[in-house]
């Protein structure tokens, strides 16, 4: 593991010295929350600064830039194109899941950081995709689950939010991060302190392995394998001297 993260600070560090050595924008492939969270920690070493996108507001998975329009004179769109993949048939579909269209694009043997985010919307695929493998998959990605797909550019997203969000509330016994993230998960707050442990929980993506912390409002908490929520803030005391927050549940 700490191979592989010095083999990423050193990608990193390369891409952030040639922008600035050239002058010209230079770019990495989408990123995983834990390699935002590596890039993140270099900041200050960094010869010039980068910033995230990963073709819409709200994306989880992004592609970091080295350089700046000030900096570097010029300016120049993000190599991400965004292809929409919907059911030849709508009315013999199966119902689409993240899961479905993920792996159905990792059985084409495409790499995941080829792939940003995956947003579905009535039964239809959104992929934020590089522009390197956009007309592969175009060209490649024929179903999902059994459902027959059709895939072409699309100029934007369709309008509203970026994800469904859900409001829910909790009673939990503290506002701190293992409290209130076992009761999301519906996991003990053992399961989900040994999660944090090993470095599986990010806050606003930043990797923590400190259960105690408590949450400040409007924090995003990502969990690997059980999904991300939005902490709204504590709302009220129970009888017993337990709070009752509230989360907005990524759907």
């Amino acid at each position: 593991m700490e191979q592989d993260q010095l083999l990423i600070r050193k990608r990193f560090a390369e891409l952030a010295k040639r922008a600035d050595a050239s002058g010209v924008f230079t770019y990495t492939p989408f990123l995983g929350l834990a390699e935002q969270d590596i890039l993140g920690r270099m900041k200050r070493d960094l010869p010039l600064p980068y910033a995230l996108f990963g073709g819409a507001e709200g994306c989880e998975r992004v592609i970091a830039r080295f350089g700046t329009p000030e900096l570097l004179g010029y300016d120049e769109p993000y190599p991400i194109r965004l292809l929409e993949a919907g059911p030849l048939s709508r009315k013999f579909a199966d119902k689409l899941t993240h899961r479905d269209v993920l792996g159905a694009l990792m059985g084409l043997g495409i790499e995941r950081s080829s792939i940003g985010d995956i947003v579905l919307r009535d039964n239809h695929a959104f992929i934020f995709c590089s522009d390197k493998m956009a007309d592969y998959v175009k060209e490649n990605l024929s179903a999902a689950k059994h459902t027959p797909l059709a895939v072409s550019d699309c100029a934007e997203l369709p309008e509203g939010e970026l994800y469904k969000l859900e409001r829910q509330e909790l009673t939990v016994a503290s506002a701190r991060l293992d409290a209130v993230a076992a009761a999301w998960a519906k996991l003990s707050r053992g399961d989900m302190q040994e999660l944090i442990s090993k470095g599986l929980v990010f806050i606003n993506g930043r990797q923590t392995e400190r259960s105690a912390d408590e949450l400040p409002e409007n924090a995003v908490v990502s969990v690997r394998g059980c999904g991300r929520f939005i902490f709204r803030g504590e709302l009220r005391q129970t009888k017993k001297g337990r709070q009752v927050v509230s989360i907005d549940r990524f759907i």
